[in-house]
C-alpha cells in the first residue's frame, strides 16, 4: 500500500523518513519526489500494513507538525487491490447521490 507524505523540507531523505516512521508502519520503500519548490519536497511511502491501520494513523498524524511544517499524509485510491478488496466494490460500480 502507498501513502504520499508532504511537509517535509529539503534535508529530507529516504532513511530519515523510514527511520521517522518505523514506530507507525512497516515501511518497505521510501521514493523522494524532489521535483518542484527545493524546500518541499515528498515522499511516496510503499507500507506493508492493512489498509485500516494505515487510514488511522494517517488520520493521526494530519496535521502534525516537524520542525515548523505541518505534515500531510495522503492515501492514493488508484490502488485497486486495497480500494476494491477493502469496500468490495466493482470498478463500474458508483453510487447516485441526489
Amino acid at each position: 500500500m502507498q501513502v504520499i507524505l508532504s511537509g517535509l523540507h529539503c534535508d529530507a531523505c529516504e532513511d530519515s523518513v523510514t527511520e521517522g516512521l518505523k514506530p507507525f508502519f512497516h515501511v518497505k520503500n521510501v521514493n523522494m519526489i524532489r521535483e518542484g519548490l527545493e524546500d518541499n519536497p515528498w515522499a511516496l511511502i510503499e507500507v506493508h500494513d492493512s489498509y485500516e491501520h494505515v487510514w488511522n494513523v494517517c488520520n493521526q498524524l494530519r496535521g502534525v507538525f516537524h520542525r515548523g511544517k505541518k505534515l500531510h499524509f495522503y492515501i492514493p485510491l488508484h490502488q485497486e487491490d486495497v480500494f476494491y478488496d477493502f469496500h468490495e466494490l466493482a470498478p463500474h460500480q458508483r453510487i447516485n447521490i441526489l
